[in-house]
C-alpha cells in the first residue's frame, strides 16, 4: 500500500504539469474552437528561454519566470498573427492542420537558435524529501513533487477566478459562446484573442521552466508531453479547465503506477491506451458535456 500511495503522489505531480499545459489546450479551444496542436512546442520554447536565462546569462529565478513568460507569449503572438488569424475565415481543418505545421516551425526555428543538442538546467527547487506518517504508512515525498502540486493548483485557481470574476474572463466566454453577439455588445475581438494565446503561452512556459531541470532541454521534448497534454484536455473534458487539470493528475498518476508495476518501457501506451479507451466510454471527457444538434 505504501508503494501505491507513493506512485500516487508522484503521479499526481507528474499529472499537475500535464494539466497545467492541459490548461492552455482548454483556454484556446474554449475560447476560439481549434484544437491548437503546437501548444507542446510552446511548452519547449518555455523550457529553452529557461535555459538561456539561467545557464547562459545567470539570471536570478524571478528574471527568467519573466523571459520564459513574456518571450513564449511574443512567440505565440507572432505566430496567431501570421499564421492563424488569416485562417479564422476559412474551415476549421485548415486550421487544425496550420497548427500541425506550426510544431514544425516552431522546432526548425529552436534547433537554428540552440541548436540540436541536449541541454541541461541547474536545479532551482530544493531537489531534498520529507518523511511523513500518514494514516499509519511512512512515506517519503519529494519537495520537488510539493512545489509542483503547490504552483500548478495556485495557477489553476488564479485562472478560475480570472475567467469569472474579471471582464476580460467574462468578454472570453461570451466569445466562446457567440463571436458575433459579442462584438455587437462591445467585446473587442483582438484584445480577446491575444489575451487568449498570452494565457496559454504563459502556462506552457510555467510547464517548461518547472520540467527543464528534471529532464533533458531538446527541441523535441514538445512532442511528448504535448500528447500527454492533449490526452489529458480530452480525458478531462475538452475546453473544460477544472477537467484539463483532472485529467492531467488521473493520466500522471496512470503513468507513474502503470510504469512501476508493469514496465517503465510502455509509458507511452498508457497514455494512448487511456485516450483511446475515453473516446470509446465517454468522448466528451470526464467533465465534459455531450452536445445536442437539432436536424
Amino acid at each position: 500500500m505504501e508503494i501505491f500511495m507513493q506512485c500516487l503522489i508522484s503521479g499526481t505531480a507528474q499529472g499537475a504539469i500535464y494539466g497545467l499545459i492541459a490548461l492552455g489546450y482548454s483556454v484556446i479551444f474554449s475560447t476560439m474552437r481549434m484544437g491548437h496542436f503546437a501548444q507542446g512546442d510552446f511548452y519547449m520554447i518555455g523550457a529553452y528561454l529557461a535555459y538561456q536565462a539561467l545557464a547562459r546569462w545567470a539570471l536570478p529565478l524571478w528574471s527568467t519566470v519573466l523571459i520564459a513568460v513574456v518571450g513564449t507569449s511574443v512567440v505565440m503572438l507572432v505566430t496567431e498573427r501570421v499564421i492563424y488569424r488569416t485562417m479564422y475565415a476559412g474551415s476549421g481543418t485548415g486550421l487544425i492542420i496550420a497548427t500541425m505545421g506550426t510544431q514544425y516551425i516552431i522546432q526548425e526555428l529552436a534547433v537554428l537558435i540552440w541548436g540540436s543538442e541536449t541541454r541541461k538546467i541547474m536545479p532551482y527547487i530544493p531537489t531534498g524529501s520529507i518523511t511523513r506518517d500518514i494514516l499509519g504508512m511512512k512515506l517519503v515525498i519529494s519537495i520537488e513533487s510539493v512545489a509542483f502540486i503547490t504552483i500548478c493548483s495556485v495557477l489553476m485557481i488564479i485562472l478560475a477566478v480570472f475567467m469569472k470574476f474579471t471582464k476580460m474572463g467574462q468578454s472570453m466566454s461570451a466569445v466562446s459562446m457567440n463571436k458575433d453577439a459579442a462584438q455587437l455588445m462591445g467585446v473587442k475581438l483582438t484584445t480577446v484573442i491575444a489575451t487568449t494565446y498570452i494565457m496559454a503561452a504563459s502556462l506552457a512556459a510555467i510547464s517548461g521552466m518547472l520540467m527543464g531541470p528534471k529532464y533533458s532541454v531538446v527541441y523535441t521534448m514538445g512532442n511528448l508531453t504535448g500528447n500527454r497534454a492533449m490526452t489529458a484536455a480530452v480525458l478531462g473534458g475538452f475546453g473544460n479547465m477544472p477537467g484539463a487539470m483532472l485529467g492531467g493528475v488521473l493520466l500522471g498518476i496512470v503513468e507513474i503506477t502503470g510504469a512501476f508495476y508493469l514496465s517503465s518501457a510502455y509509458r507511452d501506451v498508457f497514455t494512448f491506451a487511456v485516450l483511446i479507451l475515453v473516446l470509446f466510454w465517454r468522448p466528451q471527457g470526464i467533465l465534459g458535456r455531450g452536445s445536442i444538434t437539432k436536424v
